[in-house]
């Protein structure tokens, strides 16, 4: 399984508005993501002051490649910032990294 781990600083802090936008940011993302080949499934996380991580997983490092590269995840990120907006500069930087996930016994 291969995990795709997206983190940025949304502009919206207070708890309950992001709660309700992450949950419709779910559903406009999900029947995206469930179209695109090797999809297995999405998390997100709010942390401290509003910012969000949001963690894909893939069945194999291709599928996950095609996702990155051939516009997928534009398009997935479009839809989350529309909901979710970045937080201004300075504190707007997208991080992405991407891992092998060990299945745990």
């Amino acid at each position: 399984m291969i995990v795709s781990v997206l983190s940025r600083k949304t502009a919206i802090a207070d708890p309950e508005e992001w709660d309700r936008r992450a949950a419709r940011m779910l559903e406009r993302l999900r029947p995206f993501l469930e179209r695109q080949p090797g999809f297995a499934g999405i998390e997100i996380e709010r942390g401290d002051g509003g910012s969000l991580t949001e963690s894909t997983r893939w069945r194999s490092p291709e599928e996950c490649r095609r996702y990155l590269r051939e516009g997928a995840a534009a398009t997935a990120a479009t839809i989350a910032d529309a909901l979710l907006p970045t937080a201004r500069y300075p504190n707007g930087a997208w991080l992405r990294e991407t891992k092998e996930q060990t299945p745990s016994a």
